[in-house]
């Protein structure tokens, strides 16, 4: 299992979330920033569906690990709630309503049975190293942006990759079956794309009133161009809903370890 060391982070970012910070493109700007919203809340839920079951984990180095995980986490919700914070306050985003459907959605899975809470952070947490994964390697996606918040998401992309694997060991260590996560991941796909995303970017949209066709076709290239995030991630989605997969199979090894060394992120 890849070292899980936290990188406890601190990042300044100034005036730079005031402007469309990814190379001048209104919708790849929005679309990173609706994504940060989501992770205060969600990493919280994260660490806490993990932790409801740390009771049933034996072996020493996945302990561990459930460890480093925890504390990548927590640094993730404390940056991005600052990230969030800034953001909204340049913008003039309304930062409560952005993380109404989170928040409220975090307090319904905990109040569901434990196991189904923490599928879906197993199937989160494959949504979120799938992507992490792209944008390692399809750099293109931040190439252009302001360097500093470019940081942010190489690092948090870097952490996702790392733990990747946590909490699916951790599931399994409880008895979960691959029948839970499949429904799981359903769910969480629709709550992620438009629960989440539609929701944020339209709220974002309607504040920032960018051109419309323009905006359309930034879209279109992001989402469904030859590396883009559904074009891209599709294979590795799918393999989620094999019955022996392990997030593991996804070898990201090669591309951890560059981003490691050429984005300065060694513990």
């Amino acid at each position: 299992m890849t070292s899980i060391k936290p990188r406890n982070l601190s990042f300044d970012l100034g005036s730079a979330l005031a402007a469309e910070w990814n190379d001048d493109d209104w919708f790849r700007t929005a679309f990173f920033n609706s994504m940060s919203i989501l992770f205060p809340y969600g990493e919280k839920s994260f660490i806490d569906s993990v932790r409801a079951h740390e009771a049933c984990v034996r072996d020493e180095s996945l302990r561990e690990a459930v460890r480093g995980f925890m504390a990548q986490e927590y640094v993730h919700r404390r940056e991005h709630q600052r990230f969030n914070e800034r953001l909204c306050e340049l913008r003039g985003y309304d930062l409560d309503y952005l993380e109404g459907a989170i928040r409220g959605d975090a307090k319904t899975l905990q109040d569901m049975d434990p196991l189904f809470w923490l599928a879906t952070t197993v199937a989160y947490e494959h949504l979120t190293a799938t992507i992490a994964g792209q944008l390692l390697k399809q750099d293109g996606w931040i190439e252009n942006a302001n360097s500093d918040v470019a940081q942010v998401w190489r690092w948090h992309a870097v952490e996702e990759i790392e733990h990747k694997s946590v909490a699916f060991d951790v599931y399994k260590a409880a008895g979960g079956t691959q029948g839970m996560l499949r429904k799981a991941m359903v769910l969480m796909s629709w709550e992620f794309l438009v629960r989440y995303q539609l929701r944020s970017l339209l709220h974002m949209y309607r504040r920032d009133k960018p051109p419309f066709w323009r905006t359309v076709g930034q879209a279109m290239r992001f989402l469904f161009a030859r590396g883009g995030l559904i074009r891209g991630n599709w294979t590795h989605y799918w393999k989620f809903f094999r019955k022996d997969f392990h997030p593991n199979d996804i070898d990201d090894t090669v591309v951890l370890d560059r981003a490691i060394d050429l984005y300065g992120l060694a513990h």
